[in-house]
């Protein structure tokens, strides 16, 4: 991350504890009528502080869901309970390490409503205002669609009220994802109404490093690329709004992904990345060994890994896990045996740098969404099209066959996405959404597999004496 990005986040994240005598807005809590004298750069900075709390959010999410979906361990060696409590408790404590990732969610979704109700106060013209609300209510689908990749069927609050006092209910999963959809076209409309007026405020390198989309014209493909995800987990979950076989959904996220640029002749990594860096303010990679030497990879990696016609793992295994670690192999506090097992395999995705960027999104994750979206609305000629340059482009493995049935085509797209987006937050929500938790492999008999992150207690116990209707919905068990 640029210098420039590491100031203006010290800016957002410590100035708000200073006099407040200083004309400086309070940016970690802001109000749509706290924005400061300047509303026009209290809006930018504002805008750096909603992408700077959307990363903070990116190295715990990869990490649980990774350990949910048996990518990863967090064998922190003095205390057992940040791998435990994922994976040998039923039900999961909703006071324990394993209900992390919601709060933060929520402050950023706090500080996206304020700053969308500052937009419609501040001196701007009609194009600028529209750029900035097509670019709030994009994160804002963004980090609901993370809300509901952890809690899934116990749903989200989607309505944050001006009064942060006034609690607004859960609503199931189906309908927080289709208030995802509306938001992201709502912001596919804002971005559109600013033509070529650039944003009034920066987006950092990561929206121009691999691709470019830093204009409302181009953040419009980024936002279409979340709109295709969303549009294709809701299919494959059967949401009513996607229509038999979840036709409606997968069609739209077609057209989605044409305005995303899905394209197998440009790179594989093209996309948006959150950065790091070591300027004061800012901060390292957390996923990078150097920074969390405690992250490790499951060695089911290893073991499940497709070969290629020479016999070897398939290149995004050789590319992306690295073996040994340093001492290894490493254990679960308890040594192997009920606690789990040990492994002696990193992860090297982030390995070159503390700084290493993170994707938000991928060229390589639109092709397989394509794929999906493909078979599932009849062309299954144009899903084995895209399988098969997968298979050969990024994991150099010959071609196959047509595909007998959904069933082989679904297996053969999890082992796909498996290994092209290794450890970017997506295994364990793919098995979920086929109905493939139980493929998961456990380690202990002990172990379960969850479904599942639960509300965590703190926010539970503000909603005790609410109405019912308000309240947190109640942790359930595992059945795996």
């Amino acid at each position: 991350m640029t210098k420039t990005f590491a100031g203006a986040l010290a800016a957002c994240l410590l100035l708000a504890a200073c006099n407040t005598d200083l004309t400086v807005p309070n940016l970690n809590n802001p109000t749509p009528g706290g924005i400061g004298n300047d509303p026009i750069n209290g809006l930018a900075l504002a805008a750096t502080g909603i992408l700077a709390q959307d990363r903070g959010g990116y190295g715990g999410y990869t990490s649980d869901v990774g350990i949910f979906g048996r990518e990863s361990y967090n064998y922190f060696p003095t205390d057992g309970r940040s791998h435990t409590h994922f994976v040998a408790q039923n039900p999961l404590d909703n006071a324990g390490f394993a209900s992390g990732n919601f709060a933060g969610r929520y402050t950023t979704l706090r500080n996206i409503d304020n700053f969308l109700g500052a937009v419609n106060i501040a001196p701007l013209t009609p194009e600028r205002a529209a750029g900035a609300r097509g670019f709030a209510e994009t994160f804002e689908a963004l980090e609901l669609h993370y809300v509901i990749a952890q809690r899934h069927d116990y749903g989200a609050v989607v309505q944050i009220n001006a009064d942060a006092r006034e609690l607004s209910p859960f609503v199931s999963r189906d309908s927080a994802q289709n208030y995802i959809i509306a938001r992201l076209d709502s912001a596919r409309t804002y971005l559109l109404a600013a033509g070529s007026t650039p944003f009034f405020f920066p987006l950092h390198a990561g929206f121009t490093t691999n691709g470019t989309f830093n204009t409302p014209a181009t953040f419009l493909q980024f936002n279409r690329a979340i709109a295709a995800r969303v549009q294709v987990w809701r299919a494959s979950l059967g949401n009513p709004a996607c229509g038999a076989g979840g036709v409606t959904c997968y069609t739209a996220a077609l057209a989605a992904l044409t305005e995303a640029g899905v394209d197998t002749t440009a790179s594989l990594g093209r996309g948006v990345y959150h950065l790091y860096s070591t300027e004061s303010g800012d901060t390292r990679n957390g996923l990078n060994p150097a920074v969390n030497k405690d992250l490790l990879a499951h060695p089911s990696i290893q073991t499940e890994a497709p070969l290629d016609t020479l016999g070897q793992p398939d290149q995004r295994y050789r590319t992306k896990i690295y073996t040994p670690v340093p001492n290894a192999p490493r254990c679960p506090v308890g040594g192997a045996g009920a606690a789990g097992i040990c492994t002696s395999l990193g992860f090297n995705m982030y390995n070159a740098s503390q700084t290493a960027p993170t994707p938000i999104f991928r060229n390589e994750e639109l092709i397989l969404l394509q794929a999906e979206a493909l078979y599932f609305t009849g062309s299954s000629g144009g899903a084995l099209a895209d399988i098969n340059f997968i298979r050969r482009v990024s994991g150099g493995l010959a071609p196959r066959g047509a595909f007998v049935d959904a069933n082989d085509f679904i297996t053969e797209l999890l082992l796909q996405r498996r290994y092209s987006l290794l450890w970017e937050g997506h295994r364990w929500v793919d098995v979920r959404r086929f109905g493939r938790i139980p493929t998961l492999p456990l380690d202990a008999p002990s172990h379960f597999r969850q479904v599942q992150q639960p509300v965590p207690q703190a926010e539970c116990l503000q909603r005790e004496k609410a109405a019912l209707a308000l309240r947190c919905p109640p942790v359930v068990p595992t059945p795996f």
